[in-house]
């Protein structure tokens, strides 16, 4: 996740990525200012670098996008919502469906959004908020936010549907992978992870590394140590790179504690987790994720990539004009490797309420707590125990599952509050950005109305 060279900015979640430059997709739109919030835009599309181009194909993914939104609507036990109420609130919903229309129509008096969009904008005229931030409620967009600048060389600025890397909170979709494949009997979660390993990735089991299992590795208590923390790791991040390699800087280390015993994060893990998705699958990690995940959700605008990013994604800064180095997605992997969207990610969150990315059983036990925090929570933030690539917390008194990262150049946060069916995402490409901050006080702003 990069806490340790990080940690001094902020405690939060992160996207990892870079490249030379955006692609065409990602030009100003007409009347958009560079480094002026953008809030909700009004296209006749939505979501993503298609928005604006049409083909059957695109045609197809909208239709099924169609269905697979009234699922999540009918199926989601919060909504709360009559059929005319849905009919008459369909321009909000576009973080739950790629194919309506992103703008907001009036929000019914008492909702929030007025204040969030005031909060926001106070955040980009402070320079304290450089990205995309998405609330939604019930399938209802509160806000839709877009501020700074996704390319400062070019004066490109962030649109609501830029594409980030989300660095750690890719945790979740490997756990995810992970319990979708032990449900289809490929492993067990409390299998020994090396017969997985070997002779693919390493030659030989180290005597430490016997009796570590793949659901320690999932909720860091293997006490492998993070390969993010050894030497040379941020002067690697922009080569290209092998998994087998990047396990070699750690397997023969000592552990940092007995397996089982203790909680200590560590990325090692989800390189070994995304190695052993690999090694039963016998497809690519990113082949896994669009087969299981991405392509049954829809989610057009989530992919991993092996290389600098796709189009259009937005540069990493350390601070406002202080451009990151780019960062390879080997080296990040199925520990921080993805790319998505504020959108897909509150798609991916509504899903989970709609039991549509596992077995209700199976994303049950994604939520519950495998592993205790220390003193102070996980990661230093509010949090009573680790679950499957999920910090567990309550926010006044509700139930609440998010996760932070924080890579160079980029930070990002995901909150979800599954009994309520909120749904907050901030991505930015500015690492300096306090994205768990400004989303926990957004969650709030939304369980409070």
């Amino acid at each position: 996740m990069g806490f340790p060279k990080s940690m001094a900015m902020v405690m939060s979640g992160a996207v990892l990525v870079g490249s030379a430059s955006l692609a065409a997709g990602a030009a100003p739109r007409a009347g958009a200012a560079a480094g002026v919030a953008e809030e909700v835009i009004s296209d006749g599309g939505c979501c993503g670098p298609h928005s604006g181009r049409s083909s059957s194909r695109d045609v197809d993914r909208n239709r099924h996008g169609e269905r697979l939104e009234g699922r999540i609507r009918n199926r989601n036990s919060n909504s709360g919502y009559s059929h005319a109420q849905q009919q008459g609130h369909g321009e909000q919903e576009s973080a739950a469906t790629t194919s309506s229309a992103a703008s907001a129509s009036q929000s019914p008096p008492g909702e929030p959004t007025a204040a969030m969009r005031s909060y926001l904008r106070d955040l980009a005229a402070e320079k304290k908020f450089t990205g995309s931030a998405l609330v939604v409620r019930r399938g209802r967009v509160l806000v839709r936010f877009a501020a700074g600048e996704a390319d400062e060389e070019r004066h490109i600025p962030v649109r609501p549907d830029t594409v980030f890397l989300i660095a750690s909170v890719t945790k979740q979709f490997t756990s995810m992978l992970v319990l979708k494949l032990r449900d289809r009997g490929l492993l067990g979660l409390d299998d020994p992870i090396c017969p997985y390993l070997i002779p693919t990735y390493i030659d030989a089991c180290p005597a430490a590394w016997q009796p570590i299992t793949i659901r320690e590795i999932l909720v860091h208590t293997s006490g492998i140590p993070d390969y993010q923390n050894l030497p040379g790791f941020y002067e690697k991040l922009s080569q290209p790179t092998t998994t087998r390699e990047i396990i070699q800087r750690f397997v023969n280390l000592p552990l940092d504690f007995t397996p089982g015993t203790s909680w200590k994060y560590s990325s090692s893990g989800y390189i070994l987790a995304g190695a052993i998705i690999q090694s039963v699958t016998h497809q690519p990690y990113g082949a896994v994720l669009h087969d299981e995940i991405t392509g049954p959700l829809h989610l057009r605008d989530t992919t991993y990539s092996r290389g600098y990013g796709p189009p259009g994604h937005a540069k990493g800064y350390f601070t406002i004009g202080s451009p990151a180095p780019p960062i390879n997605g080997s080296q990040a992997f199925a520990a921080t490797g993805i790319y998505s969207t504020t959108d897909d990610i509150a798609r991916w969150d509504r899903a989970f309420g709609a039991d549509l990315v596992a077995p209700p059983a199976t994303v049950d036990e994604a939520f519950s707590p495998q592993a205790p925090c220390p003193p102070g929570g996980c990661l230093n933030l509010p949090s009573s125990a680790y679950a499957f690539g999920w910090l567990i917390d309550r926010l006044d008194g509700h139930r609440l599952v998010y996760h932070p990262g924080l890579l160079q150049g980029y930070a990002a946060s995901n909150m979800y509050l599954r009994d309520d069916d909120i749904e907050v995402v901030v991505l930015s490409n500015v690492e300096a950005t306090d994205t768990n901050g400004i989303a926990r006080h957004l969650a709030t702003m939304a369980l409070g109305s």
